[in-house]
This record gives structure tokens, C-alpha cells and sequence, in this order.
């Protein structure tokens, strides 16, 4: 669509990850990306509803793990209670460990098969397997004064427990020191952990063109991880929504257009998409499909784009618009995203994010390395074109 879309997309992109940064639910960086977002979408002249709900703030502080003298760098796990406490270190390998481990007034240390992937919040509603919540359940019946678990991931911190409904205070050990926390098993180690809980709010945005239903929703998340200025987590997925929202209201789509920037995706209970599939997705029949975008614009590897629950004679239709753009191909259907509201009301939706962005989870997205210098705004512009001409074919 040219250098002016260009333009547009970056100059969303400046405010979001240069000016803003950080758009953690509940956190003042994410009221600022709110009326941003709101601005700019009245601006264009939309009008907006905000769809409000509760969430708490977190700040982050230091940590540190103290084992006879030597401290070990630990980052407090995203959302957790503060702490200054001692204990023995007890070390608990897998589940039959935990089940069986006497854990009261001690430090608890996760690794190996039972930190093997993140666990999911305990009242998480969407997917929560039956292990995730009997190892959560096993700890807080076995009231160890902390918890301690080896990073998720062999390249950056990613905790096993995130969850601001936990009531144990937890840290993440990072990647290279858990031999030595294993050498000091049953030593008395000192655990400190800096972190406040608030009680604060948070909101989705929606915007709606006119038109006939039934509507197309286009969802984009605006907050980000705690500690990353979130550029392809998702500022550019808000870019997208904005600059199609002004082509949009320039044109006049036959068809209605809900525009979405949906408020915690990456907070630890998803109450954005909570309040929004259960305020707008339990009517049957008002929405012919949705499209969420998260993570476009990679400077390696293309756009690709997912297809779940579309009718075969649909999905011919968005094909053929997707010929005129060989930048965007078509990949397996992938299930973390914000496109599974729609989904599990049997809703069709059409996911967009970038093919590489699987291979750069945790070690640039969710990171402080995912900056905008990482985006390639004519991919970008390509969505946008992509998108609007779709949504002018039906």
C-alpha cells in the first residue's frame, strides 16, 4: 500500500514500544497504551466502548538465592509475592518426588521433568491439564516457604509458575546455576524477593464500522510481558488494527467490522479475553469469522496464515485473495493465540503471524530484545493491504 501505510505503521509503533514500552495488564505504561489506542481509533472516527475489568499490578524488584555465602543471581517469577524468608533447600525432580516430599518451612527447588514447561495459572479457564493443576494443588498443601524452579527454557528465563493467583512466593533460577543449587541440597539457604501486588483495572477496546451482519472481528492484544517493550508482542499487531481502521472508515465496507484491542493476553488469567468472549462470543450467529493478528512483520521468514473451523467455500474465497500476495503463505494452524476465542464457540478465524516467530518465543519474544528494529514495515503494509481488500471482497 505504499510508504504512507509505511509510515502510519511505524509511527504506531514509536509511541507503543519507543515512548510507552512496557504494557503490562494493570500497569501504568498500559493506561497510556489504552488512551493511545482510544485516541487514535476516535481520532479516525470510531466510537470506542471500553470493556472494563478488574487485574492487579505488579512491580517488579531484586532477588537473590544465598547458600552458605555465595549468592545466586534468581529473578522473581512474573506475579509473585514478595518474600524474605530461609529455609532448607529441598530439590523435587518429578511428581512422585513432590507427592511424597516433606516440604513444610523449607525452600522447594523444581527442576529437571517436572519444570519441563510452564505451568498454567491455577484458575486459568480456557486449557488447564490435570498434572499442571495437581502439581500446584501438591504445593500448596505442602507449604514450603518459597519455590524455586529451573528456567523453562535453555536460553532465557522462563518460569515454570506465573500466576498472581499462587500464594507462594516463587523465583526463576537462571539457565547454568541449578547444578549448583543442587549440590547445596538440605543446606539452609536465605531467599529475598522485591515485588508488590496492587489492586488496579485494565481494558479492551472496541470499535465497530457499519455494515450488514453477520461481523468480522479483527483482534489484536495491546499489553506485553512485564520486562519487554513488546514490538512483535503485539504493538505491531495494534499497528495493523489502527492503520486498517482508518482505511476502513474511508471506504465503507459493505460488511460490519468490530476492531479489537483486546488487554491481556500476556497477563497471567487472560481477563480481556475472558470478559470478551463471554460478553460477545456466547450469542451465536452475530460473527461470520474472526482474524487476529499477533507477531507480524518479522524481518526473517514471511507472514503466515492460518485457517480454523472455515467452511470450505470461505476459505476458497480468502485463497483467492491471498494469491495477490505471495508474501503470505499458508502454515499449520497454531493454537495459542487470541483466534481460539473463536474457535471454542466454533467460530471460524483466520490467525496471521510471522513463520519464524516460532523459533525466537522466549529468546527474543517476551524478552527485552523484542524491539522495533526487528520489524519489516513492508510486510506490514502487506497485511494491511491483504486484509482490507479481503474484507472489501465480502
Amino acid at each position: 500500500m505504499g510508504d504512507k501505510v509505511e509510515k502510519e505503521i511505524k509511527g504506531h509503533l514509536e509511541v507503543l514500544v519507543g515512548e510507552i514500552g512496557p504494557r503490562a495488564t494493570g500497569s501504568s505504561n498500559n493506561f497510556k497504551a489504552i488512551e493511545y489506542i482510544e485516541n487514535e481509533l476516535v481520532g479516525t472516527g470510531f466510537s470506542v466502548a471500553r470493556q472494563e475489568f478488574d487485574c492487579i499490578n505488579w512491580t517488579p524488584g531484586k532477588a537473590r538465592l544465598i547458600i552458605q555465602g555465595k549468592e545466586v543471581l534468581v529473578r522473581g517469577a512474573d506475579y509473585t509475592l514478595p518474600c524474605k524468608i530461609e529455609g532448607k533447600i529441598t530439590c523435587i525432580e518429578n511428581l512422585r518426588q513432590l507427592e511424597e516430599g516433606n516440604l513444610d518451612g523449607e525452600i522447594a527447588f523444581l527442576w529437571g521433568e517436572i519444570a519441563s514447561e510452564p505451568l498454567m495459572p491455577k484458575n486459568f479457564p480456557f486449557w488447564n491439564p490435570p498434572e499442571h493443576k495437581k502439581i500446584i494443588s501438591l504445593l500448596e498443601e505442602k507449604r514450603p516457604k518459597g519455590v524455586l524452579f529451573s528456567s523453562c527454557s535453555e536460553e532465557s528465563l522462563v518460569p515454570l509458575i506465573e500466576d498472581g493467583d499462587f500464594s507462594i512466593p516463587c523465583g526463576v533460577v537462571p539457565p547454568g546455576e541449578e547444578s549448583f543449587i543442587l549440590e547445596k541440597k538440605g543446606k539452609v539457604a536465605q531467599l529475598e524477593i522485591e515485588a508488590t501486588r496492587s489492586p488496579a483495572w485494565g481494558a479492551n477496546l472496541i470499535a465497530r464500522t457499519e455494515g450488514s451482519l453477520p461481523k468480522i472481528a479483527l483482534t489484536a492484544h495491546l499489553d506485553t510481558k512485564p520486562f519487554t517493550p513488546g514490538a512483535l508482542d503485539n504493538a505491531v499487531g495494534i499497528a495493523t488494527l489502527l492503520t486498517l481502521g482508518k482505511l476502513l472508515m474511508s471506504k465503507k465496507p459493505g460488511v460490519q467490522v468490530e476492531l479489537v484491542a483486546l488487554n491481556g493476553e500476556d497477563y497471567f488469567s487472560n481477563p480481556g479475553e475472558v470478559i470478551y468472549f463471554k460478553e460477545n462470543l456466547l450469542q451465536t450467529g452475530k460473527y461470520r469469522f474472526g482474524i487476529n493478528v499477533d507477531g507480524i512483520g518479522y524481518k526473517e521468514g514471511e507472514t503466515g496464515v492460518s485457517f480454523f473451523e472455515f467452511p470450505s467455500d470461505l476459505k476458497d474465497k480468502i485463497r483467492a485473495v491471498k494469491k495477490g500476495f505471495p508474501d503470505i503463505v499458508e502454515i499449520n494452524p497454531w493454537p495459542q493465540g487470541d483466534h481460539m476465542l473463536f474457535v471454542l464457540k466454533g467460530i471460524p478465524a483466520l490467525a496471521l503471524t510471522s513463520t519464524e516467530v516460532f523459533g525466537i518465543l522466549n529468546k527474543i519474544i517476551h524478552t527485552s530484545e523484542d524491539g522495533i528494529d526487528l520489524i519489516d514495515f513492508k510486510k506490514v503494509s502487506s497485511v494491511v493491504a491483504f486484509l482490507f481488500g479481503l474484507i472489501s471482497k465480502l
